[in-house]
Formats: structure tokens, sequence, C-alpha cells
């Protein structure tokens, strides 16, 4: 089963190698790490004590989820991660598991005391937790999303009565996706008191992917898919890239309700790929006529371009972390010894860190730009809060929080000087 991100049949499908990068200019700049003149966390919380173990170098291209971080309220972390050691096979596991053990725990700030501590079994090595908002989350054991809190506790969500193929959430935390696989042979139920996406049709295509409010897990939209697909979920609906003309893209605003919106015209010589970071702004990354860099912009949903910056091909594998309220987002990705193609191979070898940069949405300003060790290609190693201005990084044997002030436009306006 895999839980991992594509472009979707009504968007495009994910390549094996997505290479889209850091920012050219502030990424670049950053101080060495052997003589950090950047800012100093404002606390520290050494990760051996909650039983922590660095993953092997397996992790550093595998791609594979061991690790989660993320805030759960302004004085709450929830930290995840793998608890080595041989587990005991289960009559009831099929063959095929690969199963691990998840150790959660929730850690009070700033005095980085435990508040409370579970394990998880997990069958896969797959994506396990999302964030949903007010302190929830998701947590996926096989085909069935639980949900949970501060308390730790797992309270069944949704069950799917076929293999999970991916599950998205939208930047404010209100409309989610999630899709299953439709094979046409009967697959085994589990006995569950959650609601259950069921089997298709045996003529239905191999992915089928279900919209739901994740208050209510009312279904508001359904389509189909050949694989697992990315929908850059946006407001009330998602945004598609289509071909226009010659090296010209339209993007498209497509409600799940109502007509089609156009919003920008891109030049990309390649598909470009959207990704959105709040409830009406979003990045278009396309491909330059001539160099494998990428240019960025980002547009609202009124098609305005807020900002574009030129992104550079040696960094690949990114991942997103967003604040709710869309002021900030975190940005990670690996940096590489030298710039790659879509279709390079990559080995420990090509690896040099792991940059994570925090954004403002609206202006593309750099605010923070820090190292995460050890190196996890799966991302998750880092966190963003609610309203965008705590930053947690898993850095150098602990859990690193830095503090950042408001963004321009929510600080207080200075007073005329009279």
């Amino acid at each position: 089963m895999d839980l991992g991100r594509g472009v979707c049949g009504l968007i495009r499908t994910l390549m094996a190698f997505v290479t889209v990068s850091a920012c050219l200019s502030p990424l670049t700049a950053r101080p060495e790490k052997n003589n950090d003149t950047g800012p100093k966390p404002d606390l520290r919380i050494p990760v051996a004590p909650l039983g922590y173990v660095a993953p092997n170098s397996f992790y550093l291209i595998s791609r594979l989820s061991s690790v989660s971080l993320d805030f759960i309220d302004d004085n709450h972390l929830l930290f995840t991660f793998r608890v080595p050691g041989l587990m005991k096979r289960l009559p009831e596991c099929p063959p095929g598991d690969e199963d691990q053990s998840i150790r959660a725990v929730v850690v009070k700030l700033p005095e980085g005391e435990v508040v409370s501590q579970a394990d998880w079994r997990m069958h896969d090595h797959s994506r396990y937790l999302w964030r949903l908002d007010n302190g929830r989350f998701l947590v996926r054991q096989r085909s069935t999303l639980f949900s949970t809190d501060k308390s730790l506790a797992l309270e069944q969500y949704i069950h799917s009565e076929t293999p999970l193929a991916s599950v998205q959430i939208s930047p404010d935390r209100k409309v989610m996706v999630v899709e299953a696989e439709a094979k046409k042979e009967a697959h085994k139920t589990v006995a569950s008191t959650a609601p259950t996406l069921g089997a298709p049709d045996t003529d239905a295509k191999p992915i089928q992917l279900f919209v739901l409010r994740t208050e209510t897990r009312d279904v508001i939209a359904h389509s189909e898919a050949l694989d697992a697909v990315e929908v850059p979920l946006v407001s009330e609906g998602y945004l598609q890239a289509l071909a226009a003309k010659q090296g010209k893209w339209m993007i498209r605003y497509r409600p799940f309700k109502g007509e089609p919106q156009p919003l920008a015209e891109v030049d990309s010589t390649c598909h470009p790929t959207v990704e959105t970071l709040s409830k009406d702004v979003s990045l278009v990354i396309a491909c330059p006529r001539s160099g494998s860099d990428h240019i960025v912009t980002a547009v609202n949903l009124e098609g305005k371009k807020l900002w574009e910056q030129k992104w550079e091909s040696r960094y690949i594998w990114p991942t997103f972390q967003l604040a709710q309220d869309g002021s900030r987002f975190a940005f990670s990705s690996l940096e590489v010894a030298h710039p790659v193609s879509t279709m390079d191979p990559i080995d420990e070898s090509n690896i040099v860190n792991q940059m994570v940069g925090v954004f403002d949405t609206h202006t593309g300003h750099l605010d923070l730009v820090k190292t995460a060790s050890p190196i996890l290609s799966a991302g998750q190693n880092y966190a963003l809060s609610a309203n965008g201005q705590q930053v947690a990084i898993l850095r150098e044997g602990a859990i690193e929080v830095y503090r950042l002030a408001p963004v321009a436009s929510e600080a207080a306006p200075t007073p005329e000087k009279k």
C-alpha cells in the first residue's frame, strides 16, 4: 500500500522522482552547520529521554515514515517516532505486513514534561498521522482512520473496505480527500463503528476518490482515477493545471459545486505542479525554457500574483507544513551535491542536508531557515503552529522550538509620530 502523493488524473499522475526545490537566494545563503550564526531556539527538548533513537540510513532516501512532529496547541507538541526492536507477529496479521511500533508522546511547553504517552502498532511504513484542527489528528492503521487528541485515545473515524491509497487534508482542515483502491476481488471487511467507504462496483477505475468534510465526514464529491493522485484542495474546490497552448498552461479553480474559474496563465515546458498553502493562496511550480531550475509563483483565488521566485533543482523531494490561519508555510527539501533532473537516480552519497525554511505566505519572505537532523526524506520532522508563530524542528538530538513575530499583515500598525 502506497500512501505517497501523486498529481491527479483529474489533475496529473505523480512521477517517481519530483525535483521541486528550495529557494535559490535565501536557502543557499544559509549559515554553515558548524558555525550557526542564525537565530537560536527559544527552547530545546532532548529526545533521547523520550525513548527516541535516530533511524538508520535506510530512512535517509526510502521516503518511509518513522517520525512525526506537530503542534497540538501553543503549549503542547505531539511527537511520534518508531521504537526499534523485534515484534511478535500476530496470528491475524497477513504475511505481507511490515509491522513497526510507533510511540506517541505529548510534550508540554516550555517544561518539556511528558503529559501522555501511547504505543501504536502499525502494519506498514507509510504515512500514519495527519493534523486536523483544534488539537485533533488522524491516525491510520491499515485501512482504518482513527481520530485522537492530547489524550492519545483512538476513536474510529472512517473505515475503508479496500486498502487506502492516499489521505489529503485541506490547508484550513475543513475538507479532506480519501483515496481507496477498487479491486474486483472481494475484500475482507473489518467490524467498525465508523462510517465505511464501500467497495465500488467491478467496473470502477482502480482508485476511488472521496471528498469529505472533516467535521461531519459527509461525502461531498466522488471521482475515479487510474492511480493514486494529488488533489490541490483550496476553499470549496481544487486547482487544475490545463494545457492552454504551446508552452502555456491555464491554472483553473474548480469548485465542487458551480462553474470552473480561470485564475492565471503560466509558461512552462513541463506540467506545472500546484501546491495549496492556505484557503486562498497556492503555489504554481513551473519549468522555464532553459535550465533545470523551477519558477515558483504564488497566486490567490482572484488570480492575483502575490510573488515569484526561482527554486534550484538541487533541492529535491519537497514536503510542506501549513499554518492553519494561512499566514505562513514551512517547506523542507533534501539538498543534493549537484543539480539533478527528473529521472536522475539518487543514493545516500548524494544527500548533503535537509533544509527547513519558513515563509510568509503572502509575501514569500523567508523568516527562518535551519537544517533538520537526522535527515528524513519523508519529512514530518518539523512543525508549524496553527497561527504560524512557532516552529519546531527535530535537530541535533532535540526538538528545537523557535518563536516568530506575527507576519506583517497581522502585526499592529506603528503609531504615527506627532
